[in-house]
């Protein structure tokens, strides 16, 4: 609280409402939210396109263009709680969303999207189609010796300075229900077999950073608890996120803050040292999501 030039003491809800708008710009959506309830100018400032243009991320317009269905949003503050939740680009093969306390963008990556050695035979891998609600497809593991998946991402698509979990997603041991499984050719289906295989050795899920900096974890599917540090590697993080899928960690890296090209991560799930033949998993994709988001989950 100070005093003008009359001697009168002024507090913050005596500044102008631009004055306001120009200091919100400088904080969270977090706090944007917050004092908003301190007042009627506050809130006027806290709700106008000027603080939550500053909000959303600065890659936002190129991927409201790749939006399969476009959205219809008014302000810049509908638009932003619009993008909190999952939207879906690239013909459902993709999803983005924000977080809403920091605006730090999340996105995930369907199977389709990865390069699955053998992802084409269907002696080894089948594609199954999900509901309207979710990522288009999966990728369900019949059987293989040799299993690899491997991708890559722009990290010029993410929050800049932010830090990133890379995770794969799978379920093992049960058979997905309510589902199209997307064989024209057969007239019967026999339902997923429960996970084997892979008790010989650790799956091993890896990271490459744009920086070359290379992390390597593991985790056995068949007993996530059976330790792996005999095998020569830490233990991967694990969380368990819904009806039966699991985010196993392949690593972690913070965004380079400046600069238009940050670069490229390359991430690879793969198992083929023990020979055998294994089988009985979903893979659904990778995600890519602030640490904030995964902190305190692992298992």
């Amino acid at each position: 609280m100070e005093e003008n030039e009359k001697g009168v003491m002024m507090t913050m809800g005596d500044l102008p409402e631009s004055c306001i708008s120009h200091i919100l710009c400088f904080t969270t959506p977090r706090d944007v939210c917050r004092l908003s309830a301190a007042n009627q100018t506050f809130r006027s400032a806290g709700n106008s396109d000027s603080v939550w243009e500053k909000m959303l991320p600065n890659k936002y317009p190129y991927l409201l263009a790749r939006l399969d269905s476009p959205l219809e949003i008014s302000s810049k503050k509908k638009l932003y709680f619009a993008l909190c939740h999952p939207n879906w680009i690239d013909g459902r093969t993709k999803k983005f969303w924000i977080e809403q306390a920091t605006g730090k963008l999340c996105f995930m990556l369907s199977a389709r999207n990865l390069n699955i050695t053998w992802g084409d035979d269907d002696r080894y891998w089948h594609w199954i189609s999900k509901d309207e609600s979710s990522l288009k497809e999966m990728a369900e593991l019949v059987a293989v010796c040799w299993f690899e998946v491997t991708g890559s991402f722009d990290c010029k698509l993410l929050s800049p300075g932010a830090a990133y979990s890379v995770s794969f997603r799978l379920k093992v041991h049960e058979s997905p229900r309510s589902i199209i499984r997307n064989f024209s050719l057969r007239t019967f289906i026999p339902p997923m077999p429960r996970a084997y295989g892979w008790n010989r050795k650790p799956v091993k899920f890896s990271l490459t950073t744009p920086c070359g900096d290379h992390q390597i974890y593991a985790r056995y599917l068949s007993d996530m608890n059976k330790p792996v540090e005999i095998e020569g590697y830490q233990m991967a993080p694990l969380r368990h996120v819904e009806e039966g899928w699991m985010e196993f960690d392949a690593g972690r890296f913070v965004v380079e803050e400046k600069g238009d090209n940050p670069g490229n991560i390359e991430f690879c799930m793969r198992e083929w040292e023990g020979g055998n033949w294994k089988g009985g998993l979903l893979l659904e994709g990778v995600t890519i999501l602030p640490i904030s988001l995964v902190r305190g989950r692992e298992e």
